[in-house]
């Protein structure tokens, strides 16, 4: 089984700040005068129909030393309001590349660590480019990646889904070519297949995807960037809740003994703050991908988010951040009772304050 035609899209994302604002962004890239890479291209989405579509420009070719071999890199940068920043490098396919060739190469790139450190140090020059439009920055070092295999042309391939019976799609999926995967395994990992057509085809992995697409169109492969966006975010504020319930349950425990009630009624305010801010990105996330009209991309949007447990990471945060609440709620609750008892001392002495002076002068 030979690819005609085809690339690797290898994808890492960031949190990089609570919002972006993309207006702002649009004119710092548009007015930078540095390298080319900078300049903003025409934001194309044809079937895809978004609130509001990232800001996306090139970042032009890199040499990657990958093991005995070198790779050449496109690198595409989208930025979205919510404050993500995707990196997609594509890796171009040889036309005639061999499955087996293809395996390999989906190895090294699963071993190495190469990207990561292109990745993590392309944001930093991005990141100090645009600070002007980024609003409040992040210092999560957390990131997410994912690789998209996309084909447009495989030799000999008459039906998409055919893929399936003459290569190993498992292995590739799961990028191992050192064992033989069971047969339970190859299920599971070859579960979430959909096609619209005979000769397109999506398969989604929670780490990686195949896609053919003979007409060479991105709009599942965005679907699916979006899609991770969603989970990055769902796993930063669940990581921040778990950080913020910490350092509340220390200053809990620092305060238990003393008779002062100590600044618990900012800790509400923060909290109630988390909770809309929370609140306002989920409805923002939503309301993006609200108005898609082709149900194919629904459906495959769904199953991604499905198969990225998307929905169990939005249990888990929706969870601490009531939780939060709950415990900041007790807290000024005792913030009050404490209030009243000092308040209860301050009147007993100036009523002893008044009738000592009463029986003095006396």
């Amino acid at each position: 089984m030979r690819i005609k035609k085809g690339s690797v899209l290898v994808y890492r994302l960031f949190d990089i700040a609570e919002e972006i604002n993309i207006s702002k962004l649009e004119s710092i890239l548009r007015d930078y005068r540095g390298p080319d890479r900078f300049q903003v291209p025409k934001y194309i989405d044809r079937a895809i129909v978004m609130k509001n579509p990232p800001v996306s420009f090139g970042l032009g070719t890199e040499i990657l030393k990958l093991k005995d071999r070198e790779i050449k890199l496109d690198a595409l940068v989208k930025l979205r309001d919510f404050g993500t920043l995707s990196i997609i490098y594509q890796i171009n396919i040889e036309p005639g590349m061999e499955w087996s060739d293809l395996l390999n190469l989906a190895v090294d790139l699963e071993v190495g660590t190469e990207i990561d450190q292109l990745a993590q140090q392309q944001v930093k020059e991005i990141m100090s480019a645009i600070a002007p439009a980024v609003k409040k920055p992040t210092a999560w070092k957390t990131f997410e990646d994912y690789i998209i295999y996309f084909f447009e042309e495989i030799e000999g391939l008459q039906n998409a889904k055919d893929l399936m019976e003459k290569v190993d799609v498992a292995g590739l999926l799961s990028s191992e070519n050192k064992v033989r995967l069971s047969e339970s395994t190859r299920k599971l990992l070859t579960e979430n297949i959909f096609q619209y057509g005979e000769n397109d085809l999506t398969l989604i992995e929670w780490n990686s995807a195949i896609v053919i697409e003979p007409g060479g169109g991105r709009e599942v492969p965005d679907i699916l960037e979006f899609a991770l966006t969603h989970l990055l975010e769902m796993r930063y504020y669940d990581e921040l809740l778990d950080d913020r319930l910490n350092s509340l349950y220390d200053s809990i425990e620092e305060r238990k003994n003393s008779i002062w009630y100590g600044n618990y009624g900012r800790t509400q305010k923060e909290a109630s703050s988390r909770y809309i801010e929370f609140s306002e990105f989920i409805e923002r996330v939503e309301n993006s991908l609200k108005v898609v009209g082709d149900f194919y991309l629904a459906n495959l949007y769904r199953a991604a988010t499905r198969r990225f447990r998307i929905f169990d990471w939005q249990q888990s945060t929706t969870r601490k951040m009531n939780l939060l609440a709950q415990v900041s709620e007790l807290l000024q609750g005792e913030v009050n009772t404490r209030r009243s008892f000092l308040l209860e001392i301050a009147i007993f002495l100036l009523i002893a304050y008044e009738v000592g002076i009463a029986i003095f002068k006396s």
